[in-house]
């Protein structure tokens, strides 16, 4: 990844709000930053549905595989919204997050005015979830890394009890841990909801995990799912519980 971002200029930088956003560019890519070097988002300026960043392939494997209505917490630069759409057809994805600057940065230079399945809801993602009903998806993904940290008014049970009851039955949760050696109070509140219906992918050569969670009694039909995608090293840790690895 570090070699996409090689040789870039900033393109745009505000420093006004409560981020400091920037976004850079060489011939190839443009990437956002928000007060740190860490890379929020990075796009193939001339095919940006090919993911940037390597998680977004597995953040979005079960909605690729299996599209269906489709919910994204946290809109960041629209990287996995663009990763996404040319699978979801006629399916809408609502994309949440709370900053209006980001949203109007995602239009500016991230190119979502180009994704015809997205919906963009100017909200917290917290209040969104609580809020909202209906279960109402079959996917949802949670990518609400800031520069430093996830939310902590998203970082409790409460909000990932919100998060299964909008899941329709079978229905999967997933969220990118930016850390997987920082993060294990996100995963215990994941795993409250959902019991041992929880998957753990780690992503190679980062620090990032995907966990998924399914709503359902057994989490097999998820497990095979995932492994006819070429994840077939399955291994059982004291911790992370299942653990899927590439084959």
């Amino acid at each position: 990844m570090i070699w996409k971002a090689y040789a870039g200029r900033c393109i745009y930088h505000d420093s006004s709000h409560d981020i400091h956003l920037q976004v850079h560019q060489n011939m190839l890519y443009r990437w956002l930053t928000l007060g740190s070097d860490a890379i929020q988002t990075l796009i193939n300026r001339r095919h940006p549905e090919r993911p940037g960043l390597s998680y977004i392939q597995f953040l979005t494997l079960a909605a690729r595989i299996t599209p269906a209505p489709s919910c994204l917490l946290g809109l960041g630069g629209a990287g996995v919204a663009h990763a996404l759409s040319p699978y979801l057809g006629t399916h809408i994805l609502d994309a949440i997050d709370n900053n209006h600057h980001i949203i109007n940065i995602c239009s500016r230079y991230f190119l979502n005015q180009h994704i015809n399945n997205l919906n963009i809801i100017h909200q917290d993602a917290f209040s969104y979830v609580q809020n909202t009903t209906a279960s109402r998806y079959q996917h949802l993904m949670i990518d609400l890394f800031t520069a430093t940290s996830f939310p902590e008014n998203c970082n409790h049970v409460e909000f990932f009890g919100h998060c299964r009851r909008l899941l329709l039955p079978e229905g999967v949760l997933a969220v990118n841990l930016a850390n997987r050696h920082e993060q294990w109070r996100i995963f215990t509140h994941i795993r409250t909801h959902f019991e041992h219906c929880t998957v753990s992918i780690p992503v190679k050569g980062t620090q990032n995990i995907i966990i998924f969670a399914y709503k359902s009694t057994s989490v097999q039909p998820l497990l095979s799912m995932l492994e006819k995608q070429g994840l077939k090293q399955l291994t059982w840790d004291a911790h992370w519980g299942y653990v899927l690895t590439a084959g």
